[in-house]
């Protein structure tokens, strides 16, 4: 077994996805020694390939992607606006309009697909690796152990290798290995739906608004991508969310019958609808820990909140406790104090429970009310539907998209 003794202070990165490759963006600079672990070979974190996913964006979150340097890197036609959004009860010509009251040139929010985040945020760590040299990355490796000490961690990685660290730091999914290995026991909820999602085409516009179309028995929405095509046809991102057996039959069919499938599912809402990539099928499960700090450990991610895709703020949660938890690091240094202190992280918990909690349980309501089928549930959804279209309503959910 070798041993990697830094003399610098350490942070070990757990996870080279989106989140961990931005906290290593936001801490780069700082005067640690940033060592970043993943499984992957450094080929599919270079350039990683499409999984279909579209990630929805706030102005806050475009704002600290541009302070990180990500958001410069991301090519404009990569970028899609989103000026509205749109829910709507199954057959009810009732809807909720978010975005209706903004000027007709803004827009709530951003959609830019996970691979070209993850690219993008790569790319900005390279640079930021060339210019401060204070990162070290570890691929095709990962942890298998972490023992505490008094003053630093000992991270053993499956390779053989050891590191010393003041800190570690856990994205490595909602399925985080190391907070079970830390015993951090955590909410999972399995909603018994999996969630499908592809590309479309389609000859009705789309009017740059997100729709989310609660029927009864699944759901579907619709994310607007390109406004438009040299044959005039639009483009968005597609989600059907079923239980597992109805996913599977959807994506047994030819393409022929899916594209018939999704257009009849849509009620012809958008004109003809055809498939312009390969589908892509997620369980949905949420996950919220008790706590997201442990002794000179700290959760951040989908580690931290695994969330259902429905309020489409997963990626905007990232940022935000990547933000916090930087921050914090950085005073405490700057101090001279201990960047691992119980004080610290245990305020890096509040702060991101805070900032999490009320629309975690918020989603949870909603999709408790939304997907029921039964007399109350339905009840209920309508009248949230009319409450939803007072204006004060629509200002309030307004300003939670674009702010959160």
């Amino acid at each position: 077994m070798s041993l990697e003794h830094l003399k610098e202070t350490s942070i070990v990165i757990v996870g080279a996805g989106p989140a961990g490759l931005a906290m290593a963006i936001a801490l780069s600079g700082m005067g640690f020694r940033i060592n970043v672990i993943d499984p992957k070979i450094e080929k599919d974190i270079k350039n990683p390939s499409y999984d279909g996913r579209e990630i929805a964006l706030t102005h806050q979150s475009k704002l600290y992607m541009e302070k990180l340097g990500i958001w410069q890197d991301i090519p404009e036609k990569s970028i899609s606006y989103i000026k509205k959004a749109k829910i709507l009860d199954d057959d009810s010509t009732e809807s909720i309009l978010i975005g209706d009251l903004i000027g007709k040139d803004s827009e709530i929010g951003f959609l830019v697909s996970n691979n070209v985040i993850r690219k993008s945020s790569y790319d900005t760590l390279l640079i930021l690796q060339e210019k401060n040299k204070d990162i070290k990355f570890f691929f095709e490796d990962e942890v298998t152990d972490v023992r505490n000490f008094d003053d630093f961690s000992k991270v053993e990685l499956k390779s053989g290798k050891m590191l010393e660290a003041k800190l570690v730091i856990s994205s490595d999914s909602r399925f985080s290995k190391i907070r079970t290995l830390l015993g951090i026991p955590s909410e999972m909820f399995d909603f018994g739906r999996d969630m499908l999602v592809c590309s479309m085409k389609h000859s009705k516009t789309h009017d740059q608004t997100a729709w989310e179309w609660f029927t009864y028995g699944y759901t579907l929405a619709l994310l607007p991508m390109r406004e438009g095509f040299i044959d005039g046809q639009y483009e968005s991102s597609v989600i059907v969310t079923m239980n597992k057996q109805e996913i599977n039959n959807l994506l047994s069919l030819d393409k022929q019958r899916f594209n018939e499938e999704i257009t009849k599912k849509f009620k012809n809402f958008f004109g003809d609808m055809v498939l312009t990539g390969p589908c892509y099928a997620y369980p949905l499960i949420s996950v919220y820990p008790k706590k997201f700090v442990s002794e000179r450990y700290a959760l951040i991610g989908d580690a931290a909140v695994g969330m259902h895709p429905v309020t489409a703020h997963g990626y905007n949660f990232v940022l935000k406790g990547i933000k916090s938890l930087s921050e914090l690091i950085d005073e405490a240094w700057q101090a001279k104090e201990d960047i691992a202190s119980v004080s610290l992280l245990n305020k890096y918990n509040r702060k991101h429970r805070a900032a999490t909690k009320p629309l975690y349980l918020f989603t949870k309501f909603i999709l408790a009310i939304f997907t029921k089928e039964v007399p109350s549930a339905k009840k209920i959804r309508k009248i949230f539907i009319k409450l939803g279209r007072l204006p004060f309503i629509q200002k309030t959910f307004t300003k939670l998209l674009m702010k959160e």
